[in-house]
């Protein structure tokens, strides 16, 4: 409980979030940096592979009255396609959406993955205002605004809303993940793949799927810009079945459920790679050891989705 609090209390300070907009709770707080809703929460803390294991949720309103059919899932899908440190995730019982990400908690892990919480923190919520007015035309919904239970609405908006241009000027120079630091990569031990090999500003590795000599695609690319963030570290885990929006949505639905490794980007289809998650670092995130780590964790993430899509195999 005390790692719990400690992370909560470094998300609350570093966000600077004033207290009268918040709603704090003991494993939880809510707040609104203006007129969209932002939850950080803690699930129960499990047994993972030996290790004591505590997700915490990072999760923004963003559209309401969402009607929910076919088409919803395959704009999902492609939206995704985008994702940086967050995913569009539906839920079709409340007709909404929402950005989620989350990352996982050790006592070993826990000072690192605060801070990538921090970030991810931080862009979701700068997107959810950039987004939310385009993206509720674009699905047929309403914008998920709320109030304060007691403040009300907040017309005045958080400095924070518009952190998005302190990551842009970031991502104007080269991108902090170094050559050298993607090649050292390539010698991890435990090796978490079958095959890697890296080009100067990228790795390719090949990981076990299924029988037959059947393999997932990771990809790590330090040239390539997102559209908005700049520089920083494009993630890719392309998987070797059938390309369908709806199963990118079951997989990111249940990744909003009990994930085993960060939630940091999203399952997505996409004409060229096919179904696959895909996360952007943006530059302002990089620390030491972090490239290291989300290699690790897109390893997990390979094997839980080859367990939930295909649980006899």
């Amino acid at each position: 409980m005390e790692l719990v609090e400690d992370v909560l209390r470094f998300l609350t300070a570093r966000m600077q979030i004033e207290a009268e907009w918040a709603v704090q709770e003991k494993t939880s707080f809510t707040w609104w940096a203006s007129s969209l809703r932002q939850r950080v929460w803690v699930a129960e803390p499990r047994e993972f592979q030996g290790v004591q294991l505590t997700t915490l949720h990072i999760e923004t309103d963003l559209i309401a009255d969402v009607p929910m059919d076919e088409s919803t899932w395959a704009r999902l899908a492609a939206v995704n396609r985008f994702a940086s440190l967050s995913a569009h995730v539906a839920d079709p019982v409340a007709h909404t959406i929402s950005l989620h990400s989350s990352v996982s908690l050790t006592a070993d892990n826990y000072r690192l993955a605060q801070t990538i919480a921090l970030h991810a923190m931080a862009l979701q919520m700068a997107d959810a205002y950039a987004e939310a007015a385009e993206l509720a035309k674009a699905f047929g919904g309403q914008v998920a605004s709320s109030r304060h239970p007691t403040q009300g609405m907040r017309t005045t908006p958080d400095e924070m809303v518009g952190i998005l241009d302190t990551y842009q000027q970031r991502g104007e120079a080269d991108s902090p993940f170094t050559p050298e630091e993607l090649a050292q990569l390539v010698h991890l031990e435990p090796r978490p793949w079958l095959m890697a090999a890296n080009g100067l500003h990228r790795i390719d590795a090949d990981l076990e799927f299924a029988a037959g000599n059947v393999h997932a695609r990771l990809e790590l690319n330090a040239e390539t810009k997102h559209p908005s963030l700049g520089s920083g570290l494009l993630m890719r885990l392309k998987l070797p079945v059938e390309p369908d929006p709806v199963v990118a949505q079951r997989l990111n639905t249940n990744e909003c459920l009990e994930p085993d490794a960060h939630q940091l980007g999203a399952w997505c289809v996409d004409d060229e790679h096919g179904l696959m998650f895909t996360g952007f670092i943006p530059a302002a995130a990089w620390v030491p050891e972090l490239s290291r780590a989300l290699v690790y964790h897109l390893s997990a993430k390979n094997e839980w989705a080859r367990a939930l899509l295909f649980p006899a195999g």
